[in-house]
């Protein structure tokens, strides 16, 4: 997989249907907190392109759970997505819905976004950036920074996405990350 190009059609697609998103591939986070749970996962892939799910366990999350979203993918064409795990400060912003499907529980508005992001990550096997606007539970007001990281299952089959997600105030009305900054991104990715 191309990731450039393929970053660059997911941001031309989420510019042009106002997802008010973006994601980038070259992981140019704002804060260390993303690059260190990185650094966790690039340990446990040992070479590999991913770690196995089984391989990332509560102890080397404990600083993150409150923060960390995993996603499972399930068979079909196209695939669904389950919920397997939602931190805290996650289910504040998008609810409670550990154990149920995307389709139960993803606005439809943003159903297929959602599925497409992490059918991208599975399939390119590396990390990604996601940055943008909740427009979730009335809580537009929040801006997010997110790290997508694909793992494995015990077979080696890319199946789940562990995220690291962080949402914070906007302090205007008009700031998300604003489109501005969004599609600020290096000129490859749009």
């Amino acid at each position: 997989m191309n990731v450039i190009a393929t970053a660059r059609a997911f941001n031309q697609r989420a510019r042009s249907e106002h997802w008010h998103q973006a994601c980038d591939p070259t992981l140019a986070f704002s804060e260390a907190w993303y690059t260190d749970l990185l650094a966790i996962w690039r340990g446990k892939a040992a070479g590999r392109n991913m770690p196995a799910r089984s391989q990332m366990t509560a102890r080397d999350l404990k600083d993150y759970l409150r923060n960390i979203i995993l996603v499972q993918r399930e068979d079909g064409d196209p695939p669904h997505y389950r919920w397997r795990l939602i931190g805290t400060s996650v289910t504040e912003v998008i609810g409670h819905h550990t154990g149920k499907l995307f389709e139960d529980s993803v606005p439809a508005a943003h159903l297929q976004r959602w599925n497409d992001a992490c059918s991208m990550i599975l399939e390119s096997e590396q990390p990604w950036r996601f940055i943008g606007r909740v427009q979730i539970n009335g809580r537009e007001y929040l801006k997010a920074e997110n790290l997508y990281l694909p793992l494995s299952d015990d077979n080696g089959v890319p199946s789940f996405v562990m995220g690291l997600l962080r949402y914070l105030p906007r302090h205007q009305d008009n700031e998300a990350f604003s489109e501005d900054e969004i599609f600020s991104l290096p000129g490859a990715l749009l």
